[in-house]
C-alpha cells in the first residue's frame, strides 16, 4: 500500500470460468490453518516475523499487509483507500518477493456463500498448500487469505498458481502469479 514491502504485484481478477479441474491435495501437504481466522476491524494478525496483516471495513475488501513496524501507520493510511472492489466469486493475490523468490503470498477472496478453500501450489509441483483465510467477525461474503512458504520450508520457487474452490468444491477462479511479470 505504501511501499514498505519488498515487492508487492498485485493480480486482481474477475471471476473465472474456471477450468474443470479439481486440485487434489494430499491431506499432509495441506499447510496452514483451513479453519476461518475472524478478527476485529483494524485488528493486526501475525503472518510471520516480516509481515501482518489487517483487514478494514471501510471500503470495499479493504486490508492491508505491512510489516509489524509500519502497520498502523499503513492502517491510518488505508482508512481513506476504496479497497480492493474485487469481483463476486473472485480472489485478488498479491506477492511478496526477496532474490527472485516469492516469500509471501497474500490476498483477498469475495465468495457470496461461505468461506472458500484456497490452495496454493508451487510452480513445478502437482500438488499444493491451504492458504489462512481471515474475515472481519460478523461479516459475510469477502476476506482476505495468506500463505507463508518458509513456514512450509519452501524456497527458491518464484510462480504460484492460485485456486480458489467454493464450499462444494467447485473452482471459482485461479490465478498464476510470477515475479517475472
Amino acid at each position: 500500500m505504501t511501499g514498505h514491502a519488498t515487492l508487492r504485484r498485485a493480480l486482481l481478477t474477475g471471476a473465472a470460468a474456471a477450468a474443470a479441474m479439481v486440485v487434489l491435495l494430499p491431506q499432509g501437504a495441506q499447510a496452514g490453518g483451513m479453519d476461518l481466522i475472524e478478527v476485529e476491524p483494524y485488528e493486526r494478525v501475525e503472518i510471520n516475523d516480516a509481515y501482518v496483516m489487517g483487514l478494514l471495513p471501510e471500503g470495499d475488501q479493504n486490508y492491508v499487509v505491512s510489516s509489524p513496524e509500519w502497520f498502523d501507520e499503513d492502517i491510518e493510511a488505508a482508512k481513506g483507500y476504496p479497497g480492493s472492489s474485487i469481483l463476486p466469486n473472485s480472489i485478488g493475490v498479491g506477492v511478496h518477493g526477496e532474490d527472485g523468490e516469492i516469500v509471501l503470498v497474500e490476498g483477498v477472496w469475495r465468495l457470496d456463500e461461505g468461506v472458500p478453500f484456497i490452495a496454493v501450489v508451487p510452480e513445478g509441483q502437482d500438488w499444493g498448500y491451504g492458504a489462512q483465510p481471515v474475515a472481519l467477525e460478523d461479516e459475510d461474503g469477502w476476506g482476505t487469505f495468506y500463505f507463508d512458504p518458509s513456514a512450509w520450508d519452501i524456497e527458491g520457487v518464484s510462480a504460484y498458481t492460485i485456486t480458489a474452490t467454493d464450499t462444494d468444491g467447485r473452482v471459482f477462479d485461479e490465478v498464476e502469479v510470477s515475479l517475472d511479470f
